[in-house]
Protein backbone atom coordinates (compact mmCIF):
# COMPACT_ATOMS: atom_id res chain seq x y z
CA UNK A 1 0.00 0.00 0.00
CA UNK A 2 1.51 3.83 -0.87
CA UNK A 3 0.28 7.07 -0.32
CA UNK A 4 -0.82 9.72 -2.99
CA UNK A 5 -1.19 12.87 -2.17
CA UNK A 6 -3.29 15.64 -4.46
CA UNK A 7 -5.68 18.35 -4.68
CA UNK A 8 -10.24 17.96 -3.62
CA UNK A 9 -10.25 16.07 -7.01
CA UNK A 10 -8.51 15.26 -9.87
CA UNK A 11 -6.51 17.78 -11.20
CA UNK A 12 -4.59 18.17 -14.90
CA UNK A 13 -1.25 16.81 -13.43
CA UNK A 14 -3.24 13.79 -11.19
CA UNK A 15 -6.39 12.43 -13.59
CA UNK A 16 -3.94 10.41 -15.97
CA UNK A 17 -2.04 8.87 -13.08
CA UNK A 18 -5.25 7.88 -10.79
CA UNK A 19 -6.82 6.44 -13.87
CA UNK A 20 -3.87 3.99 -15.00
CA UNK A 21 -2.86 2.94 -11.41
CA UNK A 22 -6.48 2.16 -10.67
CA UNK A 23 -6.88 0.20 -14.50
CA UNK A 24 -3.67 -1.38 -13.31
CA UNK A 25 -4.76 -2.52 -9.96
CA UNK A 26 -2.09 -0.65 -8.02
CA UNK A 27 -3.48 0.01 -4.43
CA UNK A 28 -2.96 3.49 -2.30
CA UNK A 29 -4.72 5.33 -0.29
CA UNK A 30 -5.03 9.26 -1.52
CA UNK A 31 -5.08 11.76 1.10
CA UNK A 32 -6.05 15.18 -0.42
CA UNK A 33 -3.81 18.29 0.21
CA UNK A 34 -6.55 21.01 1.09
CA UNK A 35 -5.04 23.92 2.36
CA UNK A 36 -8.15 24.40 4.95
CA UNK A 37 -6.69 21.55 6.36
CA UNK A 38 -3.69 22.38 8.38
CA UNK A 39 -3.21 19.05 9.46
CA UNK A 40 -3.12 17.25 6.00
CA UNK A 41 -1.55 20.66 4.28
CA UNK A 42 1.42 20.37 6.92
CA UNK A 43 2.12 16.86 6.01
CA UNK A 44 2.04 17.32 2.44
CA UNK A 45 4.85 20.31 3.18
CA UNK A 46 7.09 18.00 5.15
CA UNK A 47 7.02 15.41 1.69
CA UNK A 48 7.35 18.18 -0.57
CA UNK A 49 8.82 21.71 0.79
CA UNK A 50 7.10 23.61 -2.46
CA UNK A 51 3.61 22.19 -1.08
CA UNK A 52 2.89 21.27 -4.65
CA UNK A 53 0.68 17.87 -5.72
CA UNK A 54 0.90 15.35 -6.42
CA UNK A 55 3.55 13.75 -4.05
CA UNK A 56 3.93 9.68 -3.88
CA UNK A 57 4.67 8.05 -0.81
CA UNK A 58 5.54 4.26 -1.53
CA UNK A 59 5.21 1.44 0.88
CA UNK A 60 9.12 1.33 2.07
CA UNK A 61 8.37 5.34 2.38
CA UNK A 62 10.30 6.37 -0.93
CA UNK A 63 8.47 10.06 -2.05
CA UNK A 64 8.92 10.82 -5.41
CA UNK A 65 7.51 14.38 -6.48
CA UNK A 66 6.42 15.77 -9.56
CA UNK A 67 3.48 14.19 -12.39
CA UNK A 68 5.73 13.45 -14.99
CA UNK A 69 8.33 11.22 -13.20
CA UNK A 70 4.97 9.92 -10.46
CA UNK A 71 3.45 8.59 -13.71
CA UNK A 72 6.09 6.89 -15.64
CA UNK A 73 6.98 4.95 -12.12
CA UNK A 74 3.50 3.67 -11.52
CA UNK A 75 2.85 2.94 -14.80
CA UNK A 76 5.67 0.82 -14.90
CA UNK A 77 4.87 -1.42 -12.01
CA UNK A 78 3.27 -3.92 -14.51
CA UNK A 79 5.59 -5.54 -16.42
CA UNK A 80 2.86 -5.96 -19.53
CA UNK A 81 1.32 -2.55 -19.38
CA UNK A 82 0.25 -1.61 -22.83
CA UNK A 83 0.59 2.04 -21.73
CA UNK A 84 4.51 2.85 -22.32
CA UNK A 85 4.48 1.75 -25.86
CA UNK A 86 6.14 -1.54 -27.46
CA UNK A 87 9.53 0.09 -28.16
CA UNK A 88 12.27 2.18 -26.36
CA UNK A 89 11.71 4.88 -29.11
CA UNK A 90 7.76 4.81 -28.30
CA UNK A 91 9.12 5.55 -24.60
CA UNK A 92 10.87 8.71 -25.76
CA UNK A 93 7.52 9.84 -27.63
CA UNK A 94 5.39 9.25 -25.04
CA UNK A 95 7.91 11.08 -22.54
CA UNK A 96 8.02 14.18 -25.51
CA UNK A 97 4.28 14.87 -25.17
CA UNK A 98 4.38 14.60 -21.25
CA UNK A 99 6.64 17.03 -21.09
CA UNK A 100 4.99 19.27 -23.42
CA UNK A 101 1.48 19.03 -21.90
CA UNK A 102 2.74 19.49 -18.40
CA UNK A 103 5.64 22.65 -18.83
CA UNK A 104 3.93 24.56 -22.10
CA UNK A 105 0.38 23.28 -22.82
CA UNK A 106 -0.66 23.51 -19.36
CA UNK A 107 0.86 27.04 -18.26
CA UNK A 108 -0.85 28.56 -21.42
CA UNK A 109 -4.18 27.09 -20.07
CA UNK A 110 -3.78 28.23 -16.44
CA UNK A 111 -3.25 31.58 -18.09
CA UNK A 112 -6.14 31.73 -19.97
CA UNK A 113 -8.72 30.01 -17.95
CA UNK A 114 -7.95 31.23 -14.52
CA UNK A 115 -8.43 34.36 -14.52
CA UNK A 116 -11.84 34.12 -16.64
CA UNK A 117 -13.14 32.11 -13.18
CA UNK A 118 -11.54 34.63 -10.63
CA UNK A 119 -8.29 32.42 -9.92
CA UNK A 120 -4.95 34.31 -8.79
CA UNK A 121 -2.55 32.91 -11.05
CA UNK A 122 1.23 33.58 -11.50
CA UNK A 123 2.39 33.49 -15.37
CA UNK A 124 5.86 34.69 -16.81
CA UNK A 125 3.40 36.02 -19.73
CA UNK A 126 0.07 38.19 -20.33
CA UNK A 127 -3.12 36.40 -20.93
CA UNK A 128 -3.13 37.52 -24.79
CA UNK A 129 0.52 35.62 -24.83
CA UNK A 130 -0.54 32.49 -23.19
CA UNK A 131 -3.86 32.12 -25.65
CA UNK A 132 -1.29 32.16 -28.42
CA UNK A 133 1.37 29.81 -26.65
CA UNK A 134 -2.31 27.49 -26.29
CA UNK A 135 -3.65 28.14 -29.75
CA UNK A 136 0.23 27.00 -30.80
CA UNK A 137 0.20 24.08 -29.05
CA UNK A 138 -2.97 23.01 -30.43
CA UNK A 139 -1.79 23.69 -33.97
CA UNK A 140 0.67 20.96 -32.88
CA UNK A 141 -1.40 18.44 -31.73
CA UNK A 142 -3.78 18.73 -34.97
CA UNK A 143 -1.29 18.20 -37.37
CA UNK A 144 0.13 15.72 -35.09
CA UNK A 145 -3.29 13.93 -34.51
CA UNK A 146 -3.99 14.42 -38.60
CA UNK A 147 -1.52 11.74 -39.57
CA UNK A 148 -1.52 9.52 -36.53
CA UNK A 149 -4.64 8.15 -34.26
CA UNK A 150 -2.73 8.71 -30.99
CA UNK A 151 0.10 10.45 -30.06
CA UNK A 152 2.22 7.50 -30.06
CA UNK A 153 1.48 4.11 -31.49
CA UNK A 154 -1.80 2.45 -33.00
CA UNK A 155 -3.99 2.65 -28.85
CA UNK A 156 -4.05 4.75 -26.21
CA UNK A 157 -0.59 5.29 -23.98
CA UNK A 158 0.21 7.71 -21.45
CA UNK A 159 1.17 10.30 -23.34
CA UNK A 160 -2.47 10.35 -24.73
CA UNK A 161 -4.43 9.86 -20.95
CA UNK A 162 -1.81 12.49 -19.59
CA UNK A 163 -2.30 15.17 -22.28
CA UNK A 164 -6.11 14.42 -22.39
CA UNK A 165 -6.03 15.25 -18.65
CA UNK A 166 -4.26 18.89 -19.03
CA UNK A 167 -6.78 19.37 -22.00
CA UNK A 168 -10.29 19.40 -19.94
CA UNK A 169 -10.40 22.74 -18.63
CA UNK A 170 -9.91 24.13 -22.27
CA UNK A 171 -12.73 21.52 -23.06
CA UNK A 172 -15.04 22.90 -20.75
CA UNK A 173 -14.59 26.04 -21.67
CA UNK A 174 -13.54 26.70 -25.15
CA UNK A 175 -15.15 23.56 -26.52
CA UNK A 176 -16.89 25.59 -29.39
CA UNK A 177 -13.87 27.44 -30.66
CA UNK A 178 -11.94 24.12 -30.32
CA UNK A 179 -14.42 21.82 -32.08
CA UNK A 180 -14.23 24.36 -34.94
CA UNK A 181 -10.50 25.17 -35.57
CA UNK A 182 -9.37 21.94 -34.58
CA UNK A 183 -12.00 19.11 -35.72
CA UNK A 184 -9.39 16.33 -35.42
CA UNK A 185 -7.97 17.38 -31.59
CA UNK A 186 -11.39 17.38 -30.74
CA UNK A 187 -12.04 14.09 -32.12
CA UNK A 188 -9.15 12.39 -30.31
CA UNK A 189 -9.71 14.12 -27.08
CA UNK A 190 -13.39 12.43 -27.08
CA UNK A 191 -12.37 9.11 -27.76
CA UNK A 192 -9.23 9.10 -25.46
CA UNK A 193 -11.78 10.83 -22.77
CA UNK A 194 -14.54 7.99 -23.14
CA UNK A 195 -12.05 5.15 -22.23
CA UNK A 196 -13.54 3.92 -19.37
CA UNK A 197 -10.52 3.87 -17.52
CA UNK A 198 -9.98 7.56 -17.86
CA UNK A 199 -13.48 8.42 -17.02
CA UNK A 200 -14.11 6.65 -14.54
CA UNK A 201 -11.66 9.03 -12.87
CA UNK A 202 -12.58 12.00 -14.17
CA UNK A 203 -16.18 12.02 -14.60
CA UNK A 204 -18.79 13.47 -16.74
CA UNK A 205 -17.05 16.34 -19.01
CA UNK A 206 -19.36 19.57 -17.77
CA UNK A 207 -19.27 21.95 -20.73
CA UNK A 208 -19.10 25.82 -19.50
CA UNK A 209 -20.73 29.15 -21.26
CA UNK A 210 -17.68 31.47 -20.48
CA UNK A 211 -16.66 34.29 -22.45
CA UNK A 212 -14.18 33.41 -24.73
CA UNK A 213 -10.57 35.64 -24.90
CA UNK A 214 -9.88 37.68 -28.28
CA UNK A 215 -6.74 37.56 -29.60
CA UNK A 216 -6.31 41.43 -30.67
CA UNK A 217 -5.71 42.41 -34.21
CA UNK A 218 -2.46 42.35 -35.17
Amino acid sequence: MADAHGSTQPNPRSTAILAIAKAQGLQFDIVYADTDDKENHAKLLQLNPLGQVPVFVGADGHVLTECIPIALYLTAQCDTTPFLGSSRRDYYNILKWMSLANSDLLPAVGGVILPLIGRPVAVRMNGHDCLRAFYADCRLLEEHLQANEYLVGGRPTLADFFTVGMLVFPFMVFHSVLHAEYPRLTEWFNAVYEVPMFKEVAGDLHLLDVPFPRLPED
